[in-house]
């Protein structure tokens, strides 16, 4: 096994202390890169709160450019209100009222409030033009370590549960622009979208027992690699996952299962190392090589379509399996597939064969 926790001898205290020292670095990476997603997010929503208020504003006089003036750098910066005006509350122009508008960490409740007397299909074209520009210009290691700060915000207990307002939920209508695919397994322990703390159009999911490729899900992986143009694929396994502890079963047990479900488990069984599983006696670490020696296979499987490895090779796109932890919601990557000289953001390698 790969895993150092079960096959080596070390005093209790030095495992306590590197672990320690590995929660206090997660916790200061943490704490740099919390707001970022929010930051990118609110720039894209104040840069159309901005264009909507501009038309909406009357012309500049001469008498008023100096207060307008003043009043549009307020828009583009969260350092403070315009002199003069009543807490919480900025002037638009030097003609208009006060009025709110949102300050640093609301711009989202600001644009529901903006539009709370409707919007047009015009205004969510633009923001759906712009989502889809911000998702196409990241590169494939840029949302790979999105996607660990968000696993990262979920299991310290710092989720951002990041909804939509009703307008962005409308402009969803148009388009669809996710930077990644999951490919993970139908168990109810494991929602993805909950355990990287991302929201409605953030993930492109396919979940099937087992997180197992064939027809289907590898055609919905197709679709989401070429079409949408996702920039990660994860093939994510978990702690406990019954549909491995079912494939490790002899066949003419497995056989008695209904004809799908016995197909699906036998397809899963060919691609395990059963004979290096069965060194392995403790249950917790059988377990886990078990579903990541699947989900190795998987990844290995997909690193075979020439089509998928020239996009890896003109840093397109990444390939990586993951491994989520039921007990503590932590997820590890490991057999990382990307262009040589990337950053390799999952350093280990695991599943047996395939981790040679």
């Amino acid at each position: 096994s790969f895993f150092p926790a079960f096959d080596m001898d070390r005093p209790v205290a030095v495992l306590g202390c590197v672990g320690c020292v590995a929660l206090a670095v997660t916790a200061v990476v943490i704490v740099q890169s919390v707001d970022s997603r929010r930051r990118r997010h609110d720039r894209m929503l104040l840069s159309l709160l901005e264009r909507r208020r501009a038309m909406d504003a009357p012309p500049l006089s001469k008498a008023g450019t100096e207060g307008d003036a003043e009043a549009a750098g307020n828009l583009s910066c969260c350092d403070g209100l315009s002199a003069g005006s009543p807490k919480g509350l900025r002037r638009v122009s030097s003609s208009a009222s006060f009025r709110r508008i949102p300050s640093c960490g609301t711009i989202a409740e600001g644009l529901a409030e903006e539009f709370a007397e409707g919007f047009t299909m015009e205004e969510a074209r633009e923001h759906a033009q712009q989502g889809a520009s911000a998702a196409k210009s990241r590169t494939p290691t840029e949302v790979l370590l999105e996607l660990q700060r968000g696993n990262a915000r979920f299991w310290m207990g710092n989720a951002q549960r990041p909804e939509k307002s009703a307008f962005e939920r409308r402009s969803l209508i148009l388009s669809q622009y996710p930077s990644v695919a999951v490919l993970g397994c139908s168990d109810s322990r494991v929602p993805v979208e909950i355990v990287f703390d991302q929201g409605l159009g953030d993930l492109f999911v396919i979940r099937v027992a087992g997180n197992g490729l064939d027809v289907s899900t590898s055609a919905s992986l197709q679709f989401a690699i070429h079409h949408l143009k996702v920039k990660v694929v994860v093939v994510m396994g978990h702690e406990g996952c019954g549909a491995i502890k079912a494939a490790q079963l002899d066949e003419e047990t497995i056989k008695k299962e209904p004809a799908d479900l016995a197909k699906a488990l036998l397809g899963i069984k060919s691609g395990l190392d059963e004979k290096r599983l069965k060194c392995i006696h403790d249950p917790r670490a059988h377990d886990r090589e078990a579903v990541v020696c699947n989900v190795a296979n998987q990844v290995k499987q997909l690193a075979k379509d020439p089509a998928l490895m020239d996009l890896v090779n003109n840093d397109e796109l990444t390939i990586v399996g993951a491994f989520y932890e039921i007990s503590s919601g932590i997820v590890d990557f490991f057999n990382q597939v990307s262009v040589p000289g990337s950053p390799k953001i999952a350093n280990r390698k695991g599943g047996g064969q395939w981790g040679k």
